[in-house]
């Protein structure tokens, strides 16, 4: 009877009797993707089911045997019987489909641990990662949109409709038009990211330098985090066996080479130092030192990395490194919820608090070193004209000195001399001009001056009564310097600059026998006997020594109190060396 159909693999044949469907199927070159139907069947059946495949050839035995090999291995590919379309289309669409893009996911992992850190490792990963993708996106696709094709065929064979085949090859479109897109947006940003990295020196990121103080115990990298900043300063520290302080002063960079570099670091057991800023990928450097110290004011930046401008939310190479340093996870959590176009700059009390540093300090115990480097003659004196009027005046009127306090400081940034040694060297030259050009000038800066004076012994008494004697006495301590507060800093240096200036006058001597009358009465009316006025003179004994902070104080304000012209001769005579 000639009711049979066959359907190829391409078109539909039929009605046919039996003995043609058997020639159709033995001579087909691929008798799996073969589908027969007749009345009575609900849907197409294969050959496998319906028939015994082990047939006779009209050929002979040596014919036949490799084509039925060639066939069985065909049915058993399991890569081109999805291209081919032969799988179910639920089989295609869900297992295949869903199994794929897990498999992928993993293939990325795999990938991503064994690309390595150095610029052809990444560009070689992102080649690698795209162009399998794409590979399996295709045959994907074209499994599943020949699988539904093929349903399709068998349906209308039967006269209905396939309306699942139909949306499963409208979501093939779609997921090609989702696949280009994010190689338009993704993929090849990275991959065009990954050449500039690995040919063009990474020109995004600032270049890197790498000093170390002639003394030999600290190292300053300042610039970007690029590649092969870990190998150059492995060499450094190599070379400078006595390096201990790795200075930081960077916006950041490649979070592969901050990994590098903290790993460094940390083998080598050394302390890091930020005095100005350590933002990015330069904190993972940071957190690597053994003891972590920020200077106050300077500034560590956090935010989540980012490639080709997308954010990667993962972050745990960074969670890592962190954790590792022993870092809060609450501060972990809210550095990486940063997103990358933002900053997150912790204060100081929640780095100390987190476990992200471990001192802070004035900075004076370690060398002073400028933005790229350690600074030199010429550095400091673009830096000293900047900082206050006084240092122009002294260049201008006083060169020679000027130039003496531009050697203090870059001889000792040379050696490799602590900051807080260096500017007290250089403030003492300071300090010593003005107190020699201080009896000459004007009456108003110098009665100005003695009010200074007042408010400078004030501040420190609050906070120490001894270091009120000692500065007032004249002891050079600078850790009594460092309690008057930064305005009435500022004051002075504009004060001095003005002392400089004025130091034109040359009164002769005056008799001032009225005024330290009028001084010692009025002294003598608030408590302050001559005993007490025998401590600016003498010697002071431990228990005198807040008596005599109360007494300078007290002599400076009623001198204030005079009129102008007499106070300030007494100053002037108060502050001319005998």
């Amino acid at each position: 009877m000639t009711n049979w159909y066959l359907w190829d693999g391409e078109s539909q044949r039929g009605p046919m009797d039996r003995r043609e469907l058997d020639n159709r199927i033995q001579y087909h070159p691929n008798p799996s993707v073969v589908r027969v139907w007749r009345h009575g069947f609900s849907e197409w059946q294969t050959v496998e089911d319906e028939f015994d495949l082990a047939r006779k050839s009209p050929t002979d035995s040596s014919t036949s045997e490799p084509r039925q090999s060639v066939a069985k291995s065909k049915r058993q590919n399991f890569v081109a019987r999805h291209w081919r379309g032969e799988y179910p289309l639920g089989v295609s669409y869900w297992i295949i489909g869903f199994a794929g893009s897990i498999a992928a996911l993993a293939f990325v992992a795999v990938v991503s641990a064994v690309s390595g850190g150095d610029p052809i490792g990444i560009l070689l990963f992102y080649i690698l990662l795209w162009s399998s993708l794409v590979g399996l996106s295709i045959w994907q696709s074209v499994g599943i949109w020949r699988s539904a094709q093929r349903r399709i065929d068998q349906r209308a064979a039967l006269g209905k409709r396939a309306l699942w085949a139909g949306l499963a090859k409208v979501m093939v479109c779609l997921g090609v038009l989702q696949t280009v897109g994010v190689l338009a947006k993704t993929a090849i940003p990275q991959i065009a990211e990954a050449i500039r990295i690995a040919f063009m020196d990474d020109p995004d990121i600032p270049p890197y330098s790498i000093k170390v103080t002639s003394a030999g115990s600290e190292a300053k990298i300042s610039g970007g985090i690029k590649f092969g900043l870990s190998d150059e300063f492995e060499k450094v520290l190599n070379a400078s066996r006595g390096v201990r302080v790795v200075r930081l002063d960077s916006i950041g960079g490649r979070i592969g080479e901050g990994q590098k570099l903290n790993s460094l670091i940390k083998s080598r057991g050394l302390d890091t130092y930020v005095d100005v800023k350590c933002l990015s990928a330069c904190t993972l450097a940071f957190v690597a030192g053994r003891q972590r110290v920020l200077k106050q004011g300077a500034r560590l930046g956090f935010h989540r990395a980012a490639f080709a401008g997308e954010d990667q939310i993962d972050g745990s190479l960074e969670r890592s490194i962190y954790s590792a340093a022993g870092i809060s996870v609450a501060f972990v959590d809210r550095a990486l919820a940063t997103k990358n176009a933002d900053m997150w700059r912790p204060s100081e009390a929640d780095l100390m608090s987190a476990g992200v540093v471990t001192t802070i300090t004035t900075g004076d115990e370690y060398v002073i070193s400028g933005g790229g480097g350690m600074l030199a003659r010429e550095d400091w004196d673009k830096a000293l004209q900047k900082t206050a009027s006084v240092y122009r005046v002294i260049k201008d009127k006083y060169p020679k000195t000027y130039g003496e306090i531009l050697d203090t400081l870059t001889e000792g940034t040379t050696k490799g001399t602590p900051q807080a040694q260096v500017i007290a060297e250089a403030r003492t030259k300071l300090h010593n001009l003005v107190r020699t050009r201080l009896p000459y000038a004007d009456d108003a800066v110098l009665v100005e001056f003695g009010r200074l004076v007042v408010d400078q012994y004030r501040a420190i008494q609050l906070q120490d009564e001894a270091a009120c004697y000692r500065f007032a006495s004249g002891e050079g301590d600078q850790n009594v310097v460092r309690l008057i507060p930064k305005e009435l800093t500022e004051r002075e240096l504009e004060l001095n600059a003005r002392i400089i200036s004025s130091d034109r006058t040359k009164n002769g001597p005056r008799n001032n026998e009225d005024a330290w009358a009028t001084i010692g009465a009025r002294l003598n009316s608030r408590g302050y006997s001559a005993k007490d006025l025998q401590l600016l003179s003498g010697k002071v004994t431990a228990a005198d020594q807040a008596r005599y902070c109360d007494l300078i104080i007290v002599l400076y304000q009623e001198i204030d109190n005079l009129p102008l012209i007499e106070a300030a001769a007494i100053l002037r005579e108060f502050f001319t060396p005998s």
